[in-house]
């Protein structure tokens, strides 16, 4: 995950077609761009896309913290792998 001049890991908690709730020690302000490189579960791609973050969540211990963010023009790529993905759960 990548936004302004950090760089960090993260964890994808929830993910739907049109966007990924993240489980970060720190979170971006709502508006921000953040960059995210992921893979899913069962699939070897990894995908690289720009998302906006719309919901922000802190909590008095970092592992709770997060944000919500919007993908900005998926690939179909994406969008078929989401799709999947939501198939076989």
């Amino acid at each position: 995950m990548k936004w302004r001049d950090e760089q960090l890991t993260a964890f994808v908690e929830v993910v739907n077609v049109a966007g990924v709730y993240i489980a970060a020690p720190r979170v971006p302000e709502i508006g921000e761009y953040v960059d995210l490189i992921f893979s899913l579960p069962g699939d070897p791609r990894s995908f690289r896309i720009r998302t906006t973050v719309v919901h922000t969540s802190t909590a008095p211990t970092q592992s709770a913290s997060g944000f919500g963010a919007r993908f900005e023009r998926p690939p179909i790529g994406l969008i078929d792998a989401i799709r999947d993905l939501e198939k076989s759960h």
